[in-house]
């Protein structure tokens, strides 16, 4: 316990401490360069703000398919249309990965709203709903290799 106290107080802990600042700063610049609402203040915890709950519940699913590590988090946890993705930042992630993770939300945010678009230029034209999710992700894929 002594030696957790003395790497903290000591060194190297003030050079993590650095590095963190450095990270969570660099996550919220590129998250709100690229046009997203950064929560709080710099920490370990990045709130970033999506709204609405069929872009996040999108937006999550496509970060994840992109490799991307996201919490979702969502009424009741927070107001209705305040969802949010909770990202951690930790003092041992690169700029490249941080640099990564905002390429991520961007192409995630991308992907959700042209799934919403095909979702709602789709409504009531006879498109079943237990394939609808598949057949968006077909258009999407399609216009997205052009």
């Amino acid at each position: 316990m002594l030696a957790a106290l003395d790497l903290v107080e000591g060194e190297e802990g003030k050079i993590r401490r650095d590095r963190l600042m450095h990270n969570s700063l660099r996550l919220r610049a590129g998250l709100e360069e690229a046009g997203f609402e950064v929560l709080g203040k710099p920490s370990a915890v990045v709130p970033m703000l999506i709204g609405d709950i069929l872009l996040a519940r999108l937006m999550t699913r496509y970060a994840v398919d992109f490799g991307g590590v996201v919490n979702l988090v969502e009424h009741p946890a927070v107001a209705r249309n305040a969802c949010r993705w909770r990202l951690q930042v930790m003092a041992d992630h690169t700029d490249e990965q941080i640099d990564a993770m905002v390429e991520i939300a961007e192409k995630a945010r991308e992907m959700a709203e042209m799934h919403i678009e095909w979702l709602s230029a789709n409504d009531n034209r006879g498109v079943d709903a237990a394939v609808a999710p598949a057949a968006a992700d077909g258009k999407i894929a399609a216009t997205a290799a052009e």
